[in-house]
C-alpha cells in the first residue's frame, strides 16, 4: 500500500504538470495615424472648445487623448478629425490619435489648456443659433463689453448697458424677455443661449469674424 510520503515503490501522487504557454500578446493592426496639426491648438481650462485635427492615415472609430484625458472625437475624413474638449488643468499636453488597430500617432505639445480670462475676446463674432444651428447670429465685444448683439434678418442693436465679459463669461437680460448668455472656450470660439426676436429661447455657438471654423452639431 502507498504511504502519503510515497514510501513503498508507489509513484509519487504529485506528478510535475507542465504550464501551459502564455498566448501571444496580440499585435496592433492597421494605419498608424500621423497628425500634423491642430487648429486652433489653445482652449479653456473649463473645456467646450473645438479643433480641428489634421494628419493623414485616420480611419473610423479611433480615439483622440489630450494629454491623458479621453477626448469627444468624430472621424471625418482619413485627413481630418473634429474633437470637443472637456475641463483639464491648465498646461500644455501631447496630441495622440489612435486608430482602432491600436496603432498611434501623435503631436507632442500640440495642445494647450489656458483659463479663458486670459483670451482676448475683443472683435467682431459671427454665430450659429437654433436647433440646429441654422439662424445667423452676430456679436460685438470691446473693450470686455459685449455692445451689440444681432440675430437672424434683423439688425444689430446695441446694448445698454452693455454687460462685461468676465473669466470669459457674460450675461445680460434686457426688457420683454430679452436674454442671451455665453462663454468663451477659446480665443476664437464661444457657445451659448439666446432669447431674442428671431431666436427664441435656443443655443448657439460662434466663431471670431478672422478665425472662422466649422463645429457640427453634437
Amino acid at each position: 500500500m502507498c504511504s502519503f510520503l510515497g514510501i513503498g515503490g508507489c509513484n509519487d501522487v504529485h506528478s510535475s504538470v507542465a504550464p501551459a504557454a502564455p498566448s501571444p500578446a496580440l499585435q496592433p493592426t492597421g494605419l498608424q495615424p500621423i497628425v500634423t496639426a491642430v487648429t486652433p491648438n489653445l482652449g479653456s481650462t473649463a473645456g467646450g472648445a473645438w479643433g480641428i485635427i489634421t494628419g493623414s492615415q485616420f480611419q473610423s472609430g479611433l480615439t483622440v487623448r489630450l494629454g491623458k484625458s479621453a477626448q469627444q472625437a468624430f472621424f471625418q475624413s482619413d485627413r481630418t478629425i473634429i474633437f470637443w474638449t472637456t475641463a483639464h488643468l491648465a498646461g500644455t499636453t501631447d496630441v495622440v490619435v489612435t486608430n482602432p488597430g491600436g496603432l498611434s500617432g501623435g503631436l507632442p505639445g500640440g495642445f494647450t489648456f489656458a483659463p479663458p480670462e486670459s483670451f482676448d475676446f475683443t472683435g467682431d463674432w459671427i454665430a450659429h443659433a437654433g436647433p440646429d444651428y441654422e439662424t445667423d447670429m452676430r456679436f460685438a465685444i470691446r473693450n470686455n463689453l459685449l455692445v451689440s448683439l444681432g440675430c437672424g434678418p434683423s439688425e444689430s442693436v446695441a446694448l445698454s448697458p452693455p454687460p462685461p465679459v468676465y473669466d470669459g463669461a457674460f450675461s445680460f437680460v434686457g426688457a420683454e424677455g430679452i436674454t442671451v448668455s455665453g462663454h468663451v472656450v477659446s480665443p476664437i470660439n464661444a457657445v451659448g443661449t439666446i432669447n431674442v426676436p428671431g431666436c427664441t429661447a435656443t443655443r448657439w455657438w460662434a466663431d471670431k469674424r478672422d478665425a472662422i471654423q466649422t463645429a457640427p452639431a453634437r
